[in-house]
Order: structure tokens, then C-alpha cells, then sequence
């Protein structure tokens, strides 16, 4: 066993590759520190005084990590005033994030002096907001998930207040990055964004699974949506295609069937009212994906910007289904070539053409599942990515 130590932070919650997005990169980020040698010390982050560390959302991970510390924030109330518009101004971090104060800060620094780390990790933003503050020595490296401004602008209607704040988030984001040594992104295309913002080292580094070594292939194909609706990718992606595509591929496809498959949790009025159909079965969170996921079936991709679907089209490949997004969903992914492993989309319009035509086409399904699923293994693997990591970790 290697004497390196990571002291590594993450959002309190289960850390597994079945379980959700988030959950899948989180254990992906400490399998690969683990077979490079790293000593994973897991910080426990908690945010509120609702969430409780639960021992058992680590079982999965228990044979990849050293040691486990819970860490319980506080939140300071909020400034008001000048002191409050001195913040606006100077710093937008500490203007909206509450739990960056002088406790939380002090009790994070002593956990950190209790060892000698040779690693620091910060996964999603929150983590990487505090820690930054500590202004420490050791190198650290900022996992970075999503740009939070460019969600905000799909999140909260269009008002003076809201675009305040996602002006506050960009110059915060943008100051962030900066903060650390290196970063790692599942993005190609934010990979290369913070090497620009930051003139520091980035590395692209997808999620990786385990192989899917067999598939099962039923008679009949379906469309499939995966991902839970707290996702704003997946929520209004799907929206938008249950308005846009899913009438037209009816009418020419009348036994054709969509399973929606993730926790419908968050989702909005008007999307649980439009999947009361017939033809939409809403199979929920699925632990077990080989229920549900057949290599026969057509993976859909609807979102139209690029953000979010970072774990999804892996598995997705990983199950060899037949992927159709468009073109914005997957433009962090350059190992996705249309025509090749994926048809790719300029529109939900463009989406409904190439979905009906696949549905008539069963050779062309299985030409693109058999090659996503070579595209699978080698870029969504732990095999796949190891030694591009360990070359990463050692030039930093």
C-alpha cells in the first residue's frame, strides 16, 4: 500500500455506480485514485441539519478508502446593509454562499493539519468554494461538474434579481477555478474552457463503469429517457420532447413505447401530467438497470444545450443501445462521431426525422450499438482512463 494521502471532499449522499449521476463520478474519481496508489481519506461534507451521514452510502466504496470523517457545516446568518453590498461587489463567493465563515473554516483547516496529505480533492462546486478559502499549500485539484451560471439561466425565470445572481455565480466560478493547482471536468469542452479562464492544466476525464458484459436484446424496440427529473438537463430535455417529437413518431409508429426511466422526483406539474400516456411507462429509479435497459432499444438525448448528460450516454453505450441526441447535449464528448456511434441531431424537429427512420432500420440499431459500445470500452473504463490519469496526477 502507498503512503500518498487524498484528503478528498464530497457531498454527503451514497457513492455508487448505480445509484445517479453525481453518485457514478464520485465513485468513478475514487477508483481511479485508489489503483494509482492514493490513500482516500473521505470527507463527508454536510450542508444542512436535515441530511445525516449514513454509513451505509459508502459500502460500495469501503474497499477503495482509508478512512471516512463526517463534516457538519454551519451557516452564519446573512450580512445585510453595506457589509452586505461591500460583498456584491468585491466578493460575489461569500456573497451567496452562507456557510463560508470563520467556524466551518477553522474546523476544516484542523481536520486538513490532523495528517500530512500529498493531495487534495474537491468534488462539485461547494466543496472546492470552501476549501479555496483555507488559501493552503498542498496541491489540490477542483472536480469540476457543470458551470452553475449557464444552469441558473434554465433554472429561474428572467428577472433583474436572477440575472444579478448568475452574474454573481460567473465572476465566482471564474475566481474559483483559478484557486487551484489543477482541475478534471467530464467535459471536453469545459476542460478546455478552464484551461483559458485559468491557464492551468485541465484534464477531460469521463466516467467510467464497469463493462456490461452481456446485454439482453428483446423482439421489440422501445425508446428510452434515462435520468432522474432533479437533473435540469433531463427534466426539461424530456419536456421538450414529449412537445416537439413524441406526437409525429406516434402517429407513424402507433405500438412504439418511451420508458422514462429515473427518480421523477422535482419534476414539474406539466411534465407528470404529459406522461399520463398510454404508451409512456414510467418505470422510476431503477437499481438495476438490466430490468430495464435492453440492446435492442433507442436511447434518446433531447436536451438541447451543453450541459448536464455527462454519465448518461455511458451507460447508454454500455448497454449498446442505439443513441439519437442532438448535437448540443453531446459536444462534450469528441469521441462521439455521427453516423459512426451516435446520429446526431441539429434539432428535436431533426430528432423526430432520425428516430422514425431508425425505428425502420434495425440493421443501422445495431451497427451503432455494437460500435458505442467499443467507444464504451475504450474511453468510459477504468482501464480506459488509468494511465491518462496517473499521467496527470504526477505533471501537476
Amino acid at each position: 500500500m502507498s503512503d500518498k494521502k487524498v484528503f478528498f471532499m464530497v457531498n454527503a449522499g451514497e457513492i455508487s455506480p448505480d445509484k445517479s449521476g453525481g453518485a457514478s463520478v464520485y465513485y468513478s474519481h475514487i477508483q481511479l485514485l485508489h489503483a494509482i496508489g492514493y490513500q482516500v481519506h473521505l470527507i463527508v461534507c454536510i450542508w444542512d441539519n436535515i441530511t445525516k451521514y449514513n454509513p451505509k452510502d459508502y459500502q460500495k466504496v469501503q474497499d477503495h478508502i482509508k478512512e471516512i470523517t463526517p463534516f457538519y457545516t454551519v451557516e452564519t446568518p446573512g450580512n445585510k446593509g453595506f457589509k452586505r453590498l461591500y460583498y456584491a461587489l468585491v466578493d460575489p463567493l461569500r456573497f451567496e454562499y452562507a456557510f463560508l465563515n470563520r467556524k466551518n473554516l477553522n474546523n476544516l483547516r484542523q481536520l486538513l493539519h490532523a495528517q500530512k496529505y500529498d493531495l487534495v480533492w474537491c468534488e462539485w462546486r461547494w466543496t472546492a468554494i470552501l476549501y479555496a478559502r483555507l488559501k493552503e499549500k498542498v496541491k489540490a485539484i477542483y472536480s469540476h461538474h457543470d458551470w452553475e451560471y449557464k444552469l441558473a439561466k434554465h433554472k429561474n425565470r428572467d428577472t433583474i434579481k436572477q440575472k444579478f445572481h448568475q452574474f454573481q455565480k460567473k465572476r465566482g466560478e471564474f475566481s474559483l477555478v483559478k484557486s487551484f493547482t489543477a482541475s478534471v471536468s467530464g467535459s471536453y469542452t469545459e476542460s478546455i474552457e478552464i484551461e483559458k479562464i485559468t491557464k492551468k492544466k485541465a484534464l477531460y476525464l469521463p466516467t467510467t463503469y464497469v463493462t456490461k458484459k452481456t446485454v439482453k436484446e428483446i423482439g421489440e424496440t422501445s425508446l428510452v429517457h434515462l435520468g432522474g427529473m432533479n437533473t435540469t438537463a433531463n427534466r426539461i430535455g424530456l419536456e421538450r420532447f414529449l412537445d416537439v417529437c413524441w406526437k409525429r413518431i406516434k402517429q407513424s409508429h402507433p405500438t412504439i413505447k418511451l420508458k422514462v426511466v429515473g427518480s421523477m422526483s422535482h419534476a414539474t406539474p406539466s411534465l407528470l401530467e404529459k406522461v399520463k400516456d398510454h404508451a409512456i411507462k414510467v418505470e422510476g429509479f431503477v437499481e438495476d438497470l438490466n430490468t430495464v435497459m435492453y440492446s435492442s432499444d433507442i436511447h434518446i438525448i433531447p436536451w438541447e444545450y451543453n450541459t448536464g448528460t455527462r454519465t448518461r450516454l455511458p451507460v447508454a453505450l454500455n448497454f449498446e443501445q442505439a443513441v439519437v441526441a442532438t448535437k448540443a447535449s453531446i459536444k462534450a464528448f469528441p469521441e462521439m462521431i455521427n453516423d459512426k456511434n451516435v446520429l446526431l441531431c441539429d434539432t428535436l424537429e431533426d430528432m423526430t426525422v432520425k428516430i422514425k427512420s431508425l425505428l425502420e432500420n434495425p440493421e443501422k440499431r445495431a451497427y451503432l450499438g455494437k460500435a458505442g459500445k467499443e467507444t464504451f470500452l475504450d474511453t468510459f473504463t477504468l482501464n480506459g482512463q488509468l494511465k491518462k490519469f496517473e499521467t496527470f496526477i504526477e505533471s501537476i
